[in-house]
């Protein structure tokens, strides 16, 4: 007869051999799922498909097997360095709290950052790793929590290039609903701006969506200190209210030539 004692030994070894099982499972499947993501929307870009597998692998490289308070914009400058923007820098568009906005009115005719290749692929995806730890982890909270962390080090890069690479009239789409619209917390204010390259641009037009008229518009207090910021660096400056109707209106033309007729609210 087997002893109590033994029993519990058993049913021990029975419940860690499960827990040993089950949960690489889970971390393999939370990576697997995440490389596919990455891959499916790399692959949309038909120019790029022979160079997704090294974009993975650099990408991984930055931030896999180590802690996320460590991962800084600086993790990721190998692979901005091997792919960097490429589109015609005349057409770049920043923006702020206009997420919904840009991918109407950036489509076809400028290039937000979400146009370009590895912004498109990473938009929307949340990543870390863990020190030692061979896996990728996507869970929001997890990811985000530290201040430094693989995500925000990721888009501060992003962003630095973004705005290195601009040149002549440069677009920003801004909202002008919120109370600063030219927020200094945000990534425009932090790691765009203060980037941009006054040999090469020439003004920053900011486009203000606004619902109704009303609330300061162009003349709000934090669009000044933009305009002084880029005057201090010698970049020219514009602001200039457009509603948000006639912005989404955008989204129902299908060919080009349409949208780009449509971007006509854009010009100054």
């Amino acid at each position: 007869m087997v002893s109590k004692k033994a029993l519990a030994i058993g049913v021990i070894v029975t419940v860690v051999v499960v827990v040993v099982v089950v949960v690489p499972s889970v971390l393999l499947t939370q990576k697997a799922e995440f490389r596919e993501t990455f891959m499916k929307k790399c692959l949309e870009f038909p120019k790029e498909k022979h160079i997704c597998e090294r974009a993975w692998v650099l990408f991984e490289q930055a931030y896999v097997g180590k802690d996320p308070k460590t991962v800084t914009p600086d993790n990721y400058k190998e692979l901005f360095d091997e792919f960097p923007f490429t589109y015609p820098c005349e057409k770049t568009m920043l923006w702020s709290k206009t997420s919904d906005l840009v991918k109407l009115v950036g489509k076809e005719c400028y290039f937000p950052i979400g146009r370009t290749l590895l912004g498109h692929v990473l938009d929307g995806l949340f990543w870390c790793g863990k020190e030692n730890s061979p896996e990728t982890f996507t869970d929001f909270s997890e990811c985000t929590k530290p201040k430094i962390n693989p995500y925000e080090s990721f888009w501060t890069m992003a962003a630095i290039r973004y705005a290195q690479h601009a040149c002549k009239e440069v677009k920003a789409l801004l909202n002008g609903d919120v109370e600063d619209p030219y927020d200094t917390k945000s990534f425009l204010a932090e790691s765009e701006v203060p980037y941009l390259d006054h040999t090469k641009v020439t003004k920053l037009d900011v486009i203000l969506a606004v619902k109704t008229k009303g609330r300061p518009g162009c003349n709000d207090k934090s669009l000044k200190d933009l305009k002084s910021e880029l005057r201090k660096k010698g970049i020219g400056y514009d602001c200039k209210e457009v509603f948000r109707a006639q912005l989404e209106k955008c989204k129902h033309e299908k060919s080009a030539d349409e949208v780009c007729k449509c971007q006509e609210l854009l010009k100054m």
